[in-house]
Order: C-alpha cells, then sequence, then structure tokens
C-alpha cells in the first residue's frame, strides 16, 4: 500500500493522488472477501477486466492499481489485475465466444443479459448499475452550426460522426437519444421515426466505439456526433478543441458490471465480487465521478441538472426499444441507405 502511495504521490493526475489516498478507506470494502482467501494467500490470483472504451482512463489510472494494492495489503495474496478495453457490444460477443473475462463492465445493459443468453453468466446473477452519463452533442469551437437540440443535427449540409450502433453501446445510446428527444417532445412516434431518419442523412462516418469516434474527430472528421458527457469532457481536459452542447431533453445512459459465472472459479469468486464491491463503494464512487461519470444512485448528484432527462425505461425498456428503434428501424431501414465517405476523405477535406 505504502509503494502505490508514493507512486500517487509524483504522479502528475490528481485523481489518482487522492484515488491513492482512499485507498486506505477501501481496505474495509475488500475485508469480507479478504478473509475468505486469507488461508491461501500463498497463491497468486489473477483478476482480468473487460470494460467499455471510455473507461480505460479511469481504470488504468486509479481503479485497477488501487484495488490491486488495497487486496494485497489487506490479504496478503498477491494480485495481478489486467484490464482489455473496446466497443461494448465487441466485448460483449468475444466474451460469449471464450474470452477470459473474469468481471465485464458494459455500457448497456442489454449487453450484460446477452452474456446470459450465451450462458456465460447465470440466468440468476444480476448485473449492477455502477454508473450514469447522460449524451450531449460535440461541436466544433464556437458552434459555427448553432446546434442546441437533437433536431439540429439533421440541418442540410451538416457532416456527422457517430459510433456504430452495430458495435458500440454509445451508438445505441446515441440512437435513442436522437429517437427519444422527439418522441417525449411530441408524443409521437411517427415525428421521432422522421427526425431519427433526416439526422442519419447527414452521417458520414461510423467509428466502432465512442472513443473512435472522438478519435476520428480530434483529427478533423467531421462536424459534430453524440458521445457521452463523460468521454466529451475528458477529451476537452485533453486539450482536444470542441464544445458540449446538452440539450435540454437528452437520454442519461446507465452502465453495469457483473461477474462472468462461466470463467470465475469458486477460488477465483472472492476478488471479483471484491472488485464489484469497490465499483459501488464510496471509494470507487467518488474515483468515477472524477473522471466525469455521475454517481450509480442519482439522488443528491452533484452535476448540474439536466433540464428534461430521460432514460430508457421512459421508452419501454431495452427489450421494446432494442427491437423497434435498432433492429428495425436502424439496421433494416437506415443501415442500408447509409451515403459514408472513407475516413481519408473528411480528412484531407478537414471534415
Amino acid at each position: 500500500m505504502r509503494n502505490w502511495l508514493s507512486r500517487c504521490v509524483r504522479d502528475r493526475d490528481w485523481r489518482c493522488r487522492v484515488g491513492g489516498v482512499l485507498a486506505l478507506v477501501l481496505l474495509i470494502a475488500v475485508g469480507v472477501s479478504a478473509r475468505i482467501v486469507r488461508s491461501g494467500a500463498s497463491t497468486p490470483a489473477r483478476l482480468v477486466v473487460y470494460a467499455f472504451s471510455t473507461q480505460e482512463e479511469v481504470m488504468e489510472q486509479c481503479i485497477l492499481p488501487t484495488f490491486q494494492e488495497a487486496w494485497k495489503a489487506e490479504t496478503g495474496q498477491d494480485l495481478t489485475v489486467e484490464g482489455v478495453f473496446g466497443p461494448s457490444g465487441t466485448l460483449s460477443g468475444q466474451i460469449n465466444l471464450g474470452a477470459p473475462a473474469d468481471v465485464a463492465v458494459f455500457s448497456t445493459l442489454r449487453h450484460a443479459t446477452h452474456l446470459q443468453v450465451g450462458r456465460r453468466v447465470h440466468s440468476e446473477s444480476q448485473p449492477v448499475v455502477i454508473s450514469h452519463t447522460p449524451m450531449v452533442i460535440v461541436v466544433r469551437p464556437g458552434n459555427p452550426a448553432g446546434i442546441a437540440k437533437y433536431a439540429d443535427l439533421a440541418q442540410p449540409g451538416l457532416q456527422l460522426l457517430h459510433a456504430d450502433p452495430s458495435s458500440s453501446g454509445a451508438g445505441e445510446w446515441a440512437l435513442l437519444a436522437e429517437y427519444g428527444s422527439a418522441l417525449l417532445d411530441a408524443g409521437d412516434q411517427a415525428a421521432a421515426e422522421a427526425q431519427l431518419r433526416a439526422i442519419w442523412r447527414n452521417v458520414r462516418l461510423l467509428g466502432a466505439s465512442a472513443r473512435a469516434t472522438m478519435t476520428l474527430f480530434e483529427l478533423g472528421a467531421g462536424d459534430a456526433f453524440v458521445t457521452y458527457e463523460q468521454d466529451a469532457l475528458l477529451a476537452r481536459e485533453r486539450g482536444v478543441p470542441l464544445e458540449i452542447v446538452v440539450p435540454s431533453r437528452t437520454i442519461v445512459s446507465r452502465h453495469v458490471a457483473v461477474i462472468v459465472d462461466a470463467n470465475v472459479t469458486s477460488r477465483e469468486r472472492p476478488v471479483a465480487q471484491a472488485f464489484i464491491d469497490y465499483l459501488l463503494s464510496d471509494v470507487g464512487q467518488q474515483t468515477l465521478s472524477r473522471y466525469h461519470l455521475r454517481p450509480a444512485n442519482l439522488d443528491g448528484e452533484p452535476f448540474p441538472d439536466i433540464l428534461q432527462p430521460f432514460t430508457v425505461d421512459d421508452l419501454g425498456g431495452w427489450p421494446q426499444v432494442y427491437d423497434q428503434v435498432v433492429e428495425t428501424m436502424w439496421r433494416e431501414q437506415i443501415e442500408p441507405s447509409l451515403n459514408l465517405e472513407p475516413a481519408p476523405t473528411l480528412l484531407d477535406r478537414g471534415e
């Protein structure tokens, strides 16, 4: 533990320094599971965490190393923690095909449910919500197109980027934001479908994940795109020239963690469960909030309020809205007629 704290003192990232101090509190969170494994502390343990792309910084810089050191300090057991990051839907598919994840952190509940269908997670196992983040619109400095709401993304001549709903949870959340904002404003499904189609007529380039789409924007492609508030704020902190538009009505995405039962032995389960407990602990929640994620429990959350937030439940829940919006509207009607351009074309034009 002292080694981790000393590294954090030297670390220039203030989030990591605070995380190192709070790691002392983490010992309490892992204590119950730690007592279970003390008898086998001489045998090293390994934890593999798969997490969607925008969680790489918070996991690699703070959560994984802090948890690793705290586990060692409490139990005496050496622990190796590995992180694998990518599009949420892609990770879910890889785990179903046998990828060695012990814990998965997904951007949507649907991707965790996919593991239950694939019998990688027991049907009685319940994924837990660990964080939220609203969807926002990222635009160029000065907001030259005057974008204020999702309907503005349909204006003629706009060049839009979009996370790919086929692989990315962010792509699915963006679809629901674009569709749901019109549905709840007008109370009319036809108006919502019309807005979604109009927006997608301007989509010129798909990124495999939220982070890949942000990278394309950093390189000069596109005028705007819809993404997580968290990733937009992290990009702004990195010095990416952008502005963040928070529509008055937007969806709040909900992220979950789950133990992959098929990959975790009875001996490995205590450390996997302790990791989930850590994410939900005060220490874990404070760490996530320093990386701009809103807490698992939104009551009294410290972020500025959104005027008219909505959730996937307001649209009928994941099974209904996925079938209606993602599968029927996007995959069957919109995707086949997309007018995409090769990435080099947009980049060469400075768009």
